[in-house]
């Protein structure tokens, strides 16, 4: 099983401060890992400026934005760029290597009610990826006492139960004396029986799933429970549960890029994530893949 080697984070920022908490979780994730720590920012296009000769004014926009959030120690880079936000973006992520992408969620109030989308640069940013990307409205708790990864009977929530118990073991408090970190798979059941091939599938998850219950704390620092929910509404009930248990981070498998609006994360995971006002660590075929395949071997 590889567990998570954070060495590269980027932070995505568009200088709000609906943006600080991402880049403050940023540096929570790059200090607790000893990782070097990436902020970029993609300014609007200015028609007839190379990006060769500078914008002016980003830069004096980064350095109040990096003033306002304390930005400063080694180990850190700033890009700042010009282009459509997502592709580039992805692009940078991939000539970097991140281990993860770590962007704000939108925080604008609409008629009285806040509105936790993500919005659409994050959205395409996370179609995107290949590497997972941790969503957030308020900064990161490290360590992470509890962590909380919704699954079903697919490969995707297989390799997702695997991210979710590596970062748990990444995040753990580092004291022996420490209690342990608690990673949660919830199981949302329809109450519609499963197909036979469905049913095969649930045996196969249920199993892998006692398999780390018996042997994760011990080489992996996490205590691993599971919890059950019947609901004909799975998003209602992976939403209520995450509130009701209020986990430091919640762990959700996407499908990766689509043209499709929503299925390029899953329509649960897509709508779940809007929902919940906490951290969310969504994670893409190319990582939940691999681990997948890791779970074979345990």
């Amino acid at each position: 099983m590889r567990l998570l080697r954070l060495r590269t984070v980027l932070a995505a920022t568009d200088l709000e401060p609906s943006s600080d908490s991402a880049v403050e979780s940023a540096i929570r994730l790059a200090d607790a890992a000893g990782a070097k720590l990436h902020m970029a920012y993609v300014a609007p296009d200015q028609s007839g400026r190379s990006a060769s000769r500078g914008n002016p004014e980003a830069e004096s926009a980064m350095t109040a934005f990096r003033e306002r959030i304390g930005w400063s120690g080694k180990n850190r880079q700033i890009h700042i760029t010009s282009g459509d936000p997502a592709p580039t973006i992805s692009r940078l992520s991939d000539e970097i290597g991140a281990d993860v992408i770590v962007i704000g969620r939108h925080r604008q109030r609409t008629a009285g009610k806040a509105n936790r989308s993500i919005g659409s640069t994050a959205y395409d940013v996370v179609k995107r990826a290949l590497a997972p990307c941790l969503i957030t409205s308020r900064p990161l708790q490290v360590p992470v006492q509890e962590a909380l990864v919704a699954i079903d009977t697919s490969e995707t929530a297989r390799g997702a139960l695997l991210v979710a118990l590596s970062w748990a073991s990444a995040l753990r408090h580092s004291k022996s004396d420490a209690a342990a970190t608690t990673l949660t798979a919830l199981h949302i059941e329809t109450g519609r029986p499963l197909s036979t091939r469905g049913a095969d599938r649930k045996r196969i998850v249920d199993h892998e799933l006692d398999v780390l219950k018996r042997g994760a704390e011990s080489w992996a620092g996490v205590t691993v429970a599971s919890a059950t929910k019947t609901s004909t509404d799975p998003v209602s009930a992976i939403v209520g549960f995450a509130n009701d248990q209020k986990p430091g981070l919640v762990v959700l498998g996407t499908r990766g890029l689509s043209a499709r609006k929503a299925s390029g994360l899953g329509s649960v995971t897509a709508a779940v994530t809007n929902e919940l006002d906490m951290p969310v660590l969504l994670v893409p075929p190319a990582v939940w893949r691999q681990h997948a395949h890791d779970i074979d071997y345990l």
